[in-house]
């Protein structure tokens, strides 16, 4: 059996029209064209659905078995078009964001509030997560989009098999931190090698690991010294905030961090030779569609950036 939506919605129009003239109006019809939609609907069925008389038409037995059925189908269907359209057009479904604890408490909230502005509607689930852990989200499904820093080689295999695609959305720099009586506090910028008569306190675990290599020039070497090892090594930027704020040393953070910093009554000095930076991306699965709420999140985070360019941060270009 073959019916199309066509034929189903012409027989509902006529069974409560009661007549072919009104309800051809109704559908924007000719008479004719809907007189044939019929017919080949009744003759895909083998039954007559309409008594058909000068004045009137009226549904047959086999007609009044059939027009609830048809009835909820089509509103059933129209539903399921309602529901599909509510999500392209984002006044409805969910989007599934991961970041590590840091973002999530600083440039998520921004980017956040940003998009929710243009789509109030739809459901913001926002998972805070170690950032050893962050694209196993992606993997577990617990989130369509991950945002966090470049985890560096062999980071894909976080998620699995399953290949990544990764859109860059800027190039983070990474400033000291200190306190507001501290020397170095004044200083419109402070080198690497000059924070050797300070303990410095390293604010993540891979920390050390990536800023090592950038530190490989011929007066690099008191550099080197203060972090191989460092006076300390924490696994989050607020522990080590608060070990700063209570004098125990220096450390360094990323330009998003600026409000935390603020809050616990530190500086931020740009840091140099070199000037550290690190990419933060947005991951997702490669091989999976990305839903509307997602691209358009995607979308309106580069926008973001572009608009409201962070001091000491490097933004992709268009």
């Amino acid at each position: 059996m073959n019916l199309t939506l066509r034929q189903l919605r012409a027989f509902v129009a006529v069974a409560d029209a009661g007549s072919f003239t009104e309800a051809s109006r109704q559908l924007h019809l000719t008479q004719s064209a809907l007189s044939v939609l019929v017919r080949e609907m009744e003759r895909e069925l083998g039954v007559r659905l309409f008594d058909r008389s000068t004045r009137r038409v009226s549904l047959t037995e086999a007609g009044a078995e059939l027009q609830p059925a048809v009835r909820r189908m089509l509103a059933d269907l129209a539903g399921a078009v309602a529901n599909v359209s509510g999500l392209r057009d984002k006044r409805r479904g969910v989007l599934r964001l991961a970041a590590p604890q840091l973002m999530a408490c600083t440039l998520l909230p921004r980017l956040v509030a940003d998009w929710r502005r243009r789509y109030p509607d739809v459901e913001v689930r926002l998972t805070d997560t170690p950032p050893e852990h962050l694209l196993a989200t992606l993997h577990e499904g617990e989130a369509e989009l991950a945002i966090g820093p470049d985890r560096g080689p062999g980071s894909d295999g976080e998620a699995g098999e399953l290949a990544l695609e990764r859109h860059a959305l800027l190039e983070d720099r990474h400033w000291l931190v200190c306190p507001e009586d501290h020397p170095l506090r004044k200083r419109k910028r402070v080198r690497w090698n000059e924070l050797g008569p300070w303990p410095f306190i390293a604010p993540t675990r891979d920390f050390v690991r990536r800023v090592l290599p950038e530190l490989q020039g011929e007066g690099d070497a008191a550099a080197r010294a203060i972090l191989s090892p460092p006076a300390m090594e924490v696994s989050y930027l607020t522990t080590a905030m608060g070990l700063v704020a209570a004098g125990l040393g220096l450390t360094a953070c990323p330009t998003y961090s600026e409000s935390l910093v603020r809050a616990h009554g530190l500086h931020m000095v740009p840091l140099e030779a070199p000037a550290f930076y690190r990419e933060v991306s947005i991951y997702r699965l490669a091989n999976r569609a990305m839903s509307p709420a997602a691209a358009s999140f995607v979308e309106n985070a580069m926008d973001f950036v572009r608009r409201h360019p962070s001091r000491g941060a490097r933004n992709p270009q268009p």
